[in-house]
């Protein structure tokens, strides 16, 4: 069975520098996402830096069951086992506490967590238990600390971190590796947000950040980190 390393939220920021450098590190990569052109647009990118790497990419929407069981039908048709597992797809919302909505909570915690658990989940029934596997769940540094008008994206990552602790010590003795990483603020589209007028010029490189990410990752020897917290200097 070939190897591949599954990235969620792919098509772009830190989820296709990620898949970058693992295409280039002779990675094979999975990336999902949930529109069509941006997946077109992120595989060509990338295969145009693979040598004999593959690059596969499927539309998932990962807060959706039926979406996240057709990405391991087609690990299973394709013969791949998961190798590294990247949680990284998510959103934000910034509001005042008071605005908080039955739709609003759904839609928040369906892309940064609900997605997390069902692909997870998914990427361990697939897992034999005689294989390494590690999972990296990309959170937020707003996992850490609660923030003004960031109510329900911090209850959200807080409850990923939340799984994370569990997650970890559920499959503490086993070959599954759990990693949480915690990055601060980056220059990606997730500040693209109607209404908001972030000044966005000191944030982090996501290119940088994944840089930072995939070495700690894959450059394992005999130990491996538990979680990364990263950053920008002030």
């Amino acid at each position: 069975m070939k190897k591949i390393s599954v990235i969620s939220g792919g098509t772009g920021g830190l989820g296709l520098e990620i898949a970058s450098l693992l295409i280039k590190s002779g990675k094979n990569v999975l990336i999902l996402g949930r529109s069509s052109k941006k997946l077109a647009d992120a595989s060509s990118r990338l295969k145009k830096t693979s040598n004999n790497s593959l690059t596969e990419s499927i539309i998932c929407n990962i807060g959706k069951e039926d979406d996240v069981k057709k990405v391991g039908e087609f690990l299973k048709t394709n013969s791949f086992q998961v190798e590294y597992l990247f949680n990284n797809a998510g959103m934000g919302l910034f509001t005042k506490a008071h605005n908080s909505t039955s739709a609003l909570i759904d839609t928040v915690f369906e892309a940064n967590l609900k997605g997390m658990i069902l692909l997870t989940s998914e990427i361990l029934r697939l897992t034999p238990e005689e294989q390494e596997l590690t999972v990296v769940n990309i959170m937020s540094t707003s996992a850490l600390f609660g923030r003004a008008e960031e109510t329900l994206y911090c209850a959200a990552k807080w409850g990923a971190r939340g799984y994370t602790e569990a997650l970890r010590t559920e499959l503490k003795g086993t070959k599954r590796n759990i990693i949480a990483v915690y990055p601060g603020g980056m220059k990606t589209d997730f500040w693209s947000i109607p209404g908001q007028n972030r000044d966005i010029s000191t944030f982090m490189d996501p290119a940088e950040v994944a840089e930072k990410i995939v070495n700690a990752v894959i450059v394992t020897d005999k130990m491996f980190v538990t979680d990364i917290t990263i950053n920008r200097k002030k």
